[in-house]
């Protein structure tokens, strides 16, 4: 198995289609950063270089390297990571007890969070802060999860 590197496309299969993940950033702590490829798809592109120089549905971090290793993702290309770069802040819902409270904005250098009670359109196009798995990554993926409805 070859060794993943930044750039690398990733095709993982959904109940709804075939969905690209190209991998762009690897952190020390939180792993490896992708970016979820626009669309689902029956048949595989024939060229990965108009979709992956598209723009990104959002970005998580997600386990790669043991993704691969168990086959759950397939290598299918590699496009360039010179435009792209992690995010400089990331967000996540600040619930205490069940109860919503508001927007934690997330400095991914730092880690120093800012709490928000209402997003402003520019903070609703952060990408999500966490780590997310192969089974939270395929359900969001079949329910057409999206930055704008995450309010």
């Amino acid at each position: 198995m070859a060794r993943i590197k930044e750039g690398d496309i990733f095709e993982i299969n959904t109940p709804k289609g075939k969905a690209y993940l190209h991998y762009i950033y690897k952190d020390k702590t939180t792993g490896d950063l992708i970016r979820i490829l626009p669309g689902l798809y029956s048949e595989r592109p024939a060229n990965f270089d108009k979709l992956a120089g598209s723009k990104e549905r959002y970005m998580v971090y997600f386990p790669l390297s043991a993704a691969n290793k168990q086959n759950i993702i397939q290598h299918v290309g590699h496009y360039p990571v010179d435009s792209f770069k992690k995010p400089k802040y990331m967000r996540t819902e600040h619930i205490v007890r069940g109860e919503f409270l508001g927007w934690h904005i997330i400095d991914t250098e730092t880690w120093q969070r800012q709490l928000v009670k209402t997003l402003t359109p520019e903070q609703k196009q952060l990408s999500p802060w966490g780590i997310w798995n192969d089974t939270l990554l395929i359900e969001n993926l079949v329910d057409d999860w999206e930055l704008e409805k995450w309010c």
